[in-house]
């Protein structure tokens, strides 16, 4: 009977969807009721859309449909732009990196466990690459005509022109994003720099994609000084960096290294180095202001008005035998607490939100370090950024994605970690071949494209390393015709 009941109603919306196609034709995608066009047809004012919170531009479908769209495409090595490559399993891939993550899952799929993305900002400038995705005026108005927006009120006002800044931007990102999660391992992570232009609709889309539950952290990278010279007396002097997880339950971050210098051992307590402690807090009860006193002289100690025992009456006795407690000989002194270097829960202190000591311009001496003459590409990331950030979510065997290469900051940060740290981490690095402009310093050394200037830095990077892995596979993406 439940199965009769369930096909009668299939029929019947069947019947219904072939009825509203004979109608309205327009709003169908082949045999499929297309809802964008749906609510296109009927106009915002007449639709309730009871989705989930996300968020939304016009032709996001497009971008999510771009993301699953086949790839005829195969990779070819280029062996003379190739080093070593027989040595090496280091990838540099040339082409659009939206096909070059498709064609990685067919060898890396839940393979990588950490993907760096340096994406255009969108600040409408122009460098050594397109920056700039805002849409004309006239051009987005004319792209929106199709959805037969009609009465443009304020509101609507305001989102048409956030939507001329933003649109291509979102639907560049988002189908990219959706492929890294494909690639990463369960206990993998990502990492993408970015700045105001569109952190926070970053942000919202890796909550989308990645999961709001998965968001690890967003540094406050600080990279360059104050200007003297702004306009408005206020000087942006930072950048963030988001990172998500995989699963956030597999993932932790290393820490860095506590400073240990100011533990010692000159009285050889056979509990090892420690270092004085205060014995009271700041928060207690009347049970924490207890007497305590000294076996030898004895002296009574209260602690401070306002203060408390930072321990129980019971310990004292405990300590005082152990040696943990130690109390003078002579009267008017006060006793010594000791914190043991061994009692520390960790030997690692946590990650600050704010990352300080790597200006920007460090990324620009390094490569004038390797290019001397001239300079061929602007604002490369510092490798000691990368460096801060690879060690803290990858392990020494991992491999190392960037889907926007560049200069290859991501190829020259691992040869450096596996020179210093005896690792053999490996890099995949994407760039698409992007034509310099004729006037730009790369241009006149001699450069013709972006991946040009990476690969030539990748050999050149690779030089100054004595470990094994320091060649790369140049490959090209080759479409099938």
């Amino acid at each position: 009977m439940t199965n009769n009941s369930s096909l009668l109603s299939s029929y019947k919306k069947q019947k219904q969807l072939r009825e509203l196609k004979a109608i309205l034709p327009e709003i169908f995608e082949g045999e499929v009721l297309d809802i964008q066009k749906l609510k296109a047809f009927v106009g915002e004012d007449a639709f309730v859309d009871h989705a989930n919170y996300e968020l939304s531009w016009y032709d996001k479908k497009l971008a999510l449909d771009s993301a699953k769209a086949n790839c005829d495409a195969e990779f070819v090595l280029v062996k003379d732009k190739s080093i070593l490559p027989k040595k090496s399993k280091n990838l540099f891939i040339e082409g659009d990196n939206l096909d070059a993550l498709k064609l990685l899952r067919k060898d890396y799929q839940e393979k990588i466990k950490l993907i760096y993305i340096d994406p255009p900002y969108n600040t409408g400038k122009n460098f050594a690459f397109s920056d700039n995705y805002h849409l004309a005026a006239d051009d987005y108005l004319e792209y929106l005509n199709q959805f037969n927006i009609g009465r443009v009120d304020e509101l609507t006002q305001h989102r048409i022109e956030s939507g001329e800044i933003h649109t291509q931007w979102l639907n560049m990102i988002l189908p990219r994003l959706i492929l890294t999660k494909e690639l990463l391992t369960d206990d993998g992570a990502v990492v993408i720099s970015i700045d105001e232009s569109e952190k926070n609709n970053l942000q919202l889309i890796c909550n989308e994609v990645y999961g709001e539950e998965n968001f690890i952290a967003c540094f406050i990278w600080e990279n360059r000084s104050i200007s003297n010279d702004s306009t408005n007396l206020f000087s942006t002097i930072h950048e963030y960096i988001l990172v998500y997880a995989m699963d956030k339950s597999k993932l932790k971050f290393k820490g860095e290294e506590k400073d240990f210098s100011n533990y010692s051992n000159p009285d050889c307590d056979v509990n090892g180095e420690w270092i004085p402690d205060n014995p009271t807090a700041s928060s207690g009860n009347e049970n924490s202001r207890f007497p305590i006193v000294n076996p030898i002289t004895n002296e009574e100690y209260l602690p401070p008005n306002g203060r408390y025992w930072a321990f129980s009456k019971a310990r004292v006795k405990e300590w005082t035998k152990s040696g943990k407690m130690v109390f003078p000989k002579e009267k008017g002194k006060r006793f010594l607490l000791k914190k043991y270097r061994n009692e520390l829960r960790s030997e690692k202190k946590p990650l600050s939100s704010i990352i300080t000591g790597i200006p920007g311009l460090k990324g620009t001496k390094e490569l004038k370090e390797l290019y001397p003459e001239e300079i061929p590409f602007k604002h490369p990331k510092p490798t000691d950024l990368l460096i801060f950030l690879f060690d803290q979510l990858s392990g020494k065997e991992d491999i190392v994605l960037d889907i926007f290469a560049g200069s290859a900051s991501t190829a020259h940060a691992v040869y450096k970690m596996n020179q210093s740290q005896d690792s053999n981490r490996k890099f995949i690095c994407i760039q698409k071949h992007e034509k310099l402009a004729v006037n730009s310093a790369g241009y006149k050394m001699g450069f013709s494209s972006i991946s040009d200037i990476a690969i030539d830095r990748i050999g050149r990077a690779g030089k100054l390393q004595s470990v094994n892995n320091s060649g790369v596979n140049y490959l090209k993406i080759e479409y099938s015709k």
